[in-house]
């Protein structure tokens, strides 16, 4: 029995020893050729885990950061160089020693610069096996672009910058640039008197170029001053003045314009140069009751020698006779209806006056009667074509005391809308005569 527990014993004894022998032979084996034999795969042939590391950016060269973790099965060390292929501008690689058997884990570093975003895949291969491994690349910011304004050369596009126009597209302004890093850009300026100006794209290249800026909104008022604008960009600015021109008066639709300094020549139709009358409004006004009336002034060589009172209500125009005409015992001192030009034609009205007194005969009343005779027409007076014209036609009548009605005088003026008095034709009825007085020039403020 001690025989057999002693060969027993040196049996296990031997396998014992023969077994640490072959652990210790397994580990420190190298290959012929002194490189690492292995795989990136199991031994199900599943690919082992791997770890993508560090942000991958579009267009941003990669840092020591971006790296990746793939797990190798040694079976043999060795020295190792292990390189992915190229995909959109970059790849992986790496190279160095493994000195255990088993699993290891390599680290590839990342090299160059992404040329677009998405999901990449890279081959990675050991020996005989290769994976698959995927890599995020984020598109990123955009880089910043760089340019400093030159503000000589500044040139207007061929807009007019009017007071209460609004701009529009040919309202522009062109900048010079120097472009230190291309990119996109979005220029403004702040609003003033009422527009502001705006544009953006895109700098190609790096170098001198120009940028237009659109205006938009409408000038509040005219110049002068003249208004600045400044460009920015934080580190460079630019200013740039315009000037607002003032809007074109609104067309006057009176048919007895007003407004100051409006003027009128008058010729006696049959009659010689000097024949001539100059007609203008004054800026001044003259108060008759509750009423101020616009003065028109008949000159002689720039001096007043006449006067005649004026006002409108709407589309009521009305005169004002505050003399004797020459002929009354008293004045008249009342006003009348010239014109309602919201009437239609055949519309008449009358104005009595009143009592009076005329070379000696006693008059119990003096009146107007007036008739709409014509409304919207085309009327051609001293070779010029007029549009919205009224003809109005006016009967004077004096009534004496034991006679009656006696008619005096008829008239026919027309009232050109915008202009005035075009024409005016007065029979007289007591010594028959015909004056016919036609207009040859206006000017209407």
């Amino acid at each position: 029995m001690k025989i057999f527990v002693r060969f027993l014993t040196v049996i296990l004894l031997s396998f014992t020893i023969a077994s640490c022998q072959k652990e210790l032979n397994f580990d420190t084996v190298p290959t012929s050729n002194g490189q690492a034999v292995g795989s990136l795969k199991s031994v199900s042939g599943n690919c082992l885990p791997s770890l993508v590391l560090g942000n991958y950016v579009k267009d941003s060269v990669l840092k020591t950061s971006e790296v990746i973790e793939v797990a190798a099965d040694i079976t043999a060390i060795g020295t190792y160089q292990i390189k992915s292929d190229t995909i959109a501008g970059f790849y992986f690689t790496g190279s160095g020693s493994v000195t255990t058997t088993g699993l290891n884990n390599i680290r590839l570093a990342a090299i160059g610069t992404p040329s677009s975003a998405g999901t990449k895949i890279f081959t990675i291969s050991f020996g005989t096996s290769s994976c698959k491994i995927i890599v995020s690349v984020n598109a990123g910011l955009p880089p910043t672009t760089a340019y400093t304004f030159n503000c000589s050369g500044t040139t207007f596009g061929p807009g007019i910058y009017t007071a209460g126009n609004t701009v529009g597209t040919t309202h522009t302004v062109t900048l010079n640039v120097n472009v230190t890093t291309p990119g996109p850009y979005t220029i403004s300026t702040a609003i003033i008197n009422g527009i502001s100006f705006s544009g953006t794209g895109t700098f190609t290249a790096a170098g001198n170029t120009q940028v237009t800026l659109t205006a938009s909104g409408t000038p509040a008022a005219a110049s002068p001053p003249v208004y600045n604008y400044t460009v920015t960009n934080g580190t460079s600015s630019c200013t740039f003045s315009l000037s607002v021109t003032a809007p074109p008066p609104a067309p006057n639709l009176d048919y007895v314009p007003q407004t100051d300094f409006s003027n009128w020549s008058t010729k006696l139709v049959g009659g010689t140069p000097a024949d001539t009358t100059f007609i203008q409004v004054s800026a001044n006004s003259k108060t008759f009751g509750a009423n101020s009336y616009k003065i028109f002034e008949v000159k002689d060589m720039g001096v007043p020698t006449d006067s005649v009172y004026n006002r409108k209500n709407g589309g009521l125009y009305f005169q004002y006779i505050d003399g004797d005409l020459g002929v009354l015992q008293n004045p008249i001192n009342q006003e009348y209806l010239l014109l309602d030009s919201n009437r239609a034609v055949n519309y008449t009205w009358t104005k009595n006056f009143g009592p009076n007194v005329a070379m000696g005969f006693p008059l119990s009343n003096i009146s107007v009667d007036a008739e709409i005779i014509g409304k919207g027409e085309t009327q051609t007076v001293a070779s010029i074509v007029y549009a919205n014209v009224i003809r109005v036609k006016y009967k004077y009548t004096a009534t004496v005391f034991l006679v009656g009605d006696v008619p005096v005088a008829e008239e026919e003026r027309w009232y050109a809308r915008g202009i005035g008095v075009i024409r005016s034709s007065i029979m007289n009825l007591v010594a028959p005569a015909t004056i016919v007085n036609e207009t040859t020039r206006a000017q209407i403020f």
